[in-house]
């Protein structure tokens, strides 16, 4: 009995981790601990049959071969509910933060849409002079030098345009 028990010892020492590495290949998803806690579970059953003088002829085989019919126990329970504290293998982040996050996502979009149809509005408001030269610089990249030669008109014109465009927008944008 003291034999087979040192050998469970030695085998446990070395076989530890990979016994945890194979249940969390097996199933996906799952947590470090929920890992760690089928290993503990099946290690404790393994080393009370072995202290119980039941001789077993290859302990790392029957130990592998008792992790995965454990496995099999996991996947025959009842789904528990997702734990939220959970990590995420490729992000390390708990669940929740990740759903904090996305609805944060969510909200600034919805925010900035919100801001371009209010941005939107506001030009409509403009002269058309202005708003073109704000839209051409502001949105589609212009310089004034490019919009100078392109327009026949002085840059000073067009920059005191956009001046006046950018003044109006603000108090739009703001009275809203």
């Amino acid at each position: 009995m003291h034999n087979q028990q040192n050998e469970f010892i030695t085998v446990i020492k070395k076989e530890r981790q990979n016994l945890i590495r194979y249940v969390r290949m097996k199933l996906t998803g799952i947590s470090d601990m929920d890992a760690e806690d089928i290993v503990a579970d099946v290690l404790f059953n393994v080393y009370n049959r072995v202290a119980a003088d039941k001789h077993v002829e290859n302990l790392a085989a029957y130990l592998y071969q008792s992790v995965k019919n454990k496995i099999w126990d996991y996947f025959r329970q009842p789904q528990t509910p997702l734990s939220l504290d959970a990590s995420e293998q490729n992000t390390e982040l708990p669940r929740g933060a990740k759903l904090i996050e996305a609805a944060l996502d969510v909200e600034n979009l919805f925010e900035e849409k919100e801001f371009l149809l209010r941005l939107k509005s506001a030009l409509l408001c403009l002269e058309p002079k202005q708003r073109a030269v704000w839209v051409a610089t502001e949105l589609e990249g212009y310089t004034f030098k490019e919009l100078s030669l392109k327009w026949s008109e002085p840059i000073g014109t067009l920059l005191s345009r956009k001046s006046r465009a950018t003044k109006a927008l603000r108090k739009l944008l703001k009275d809203e």
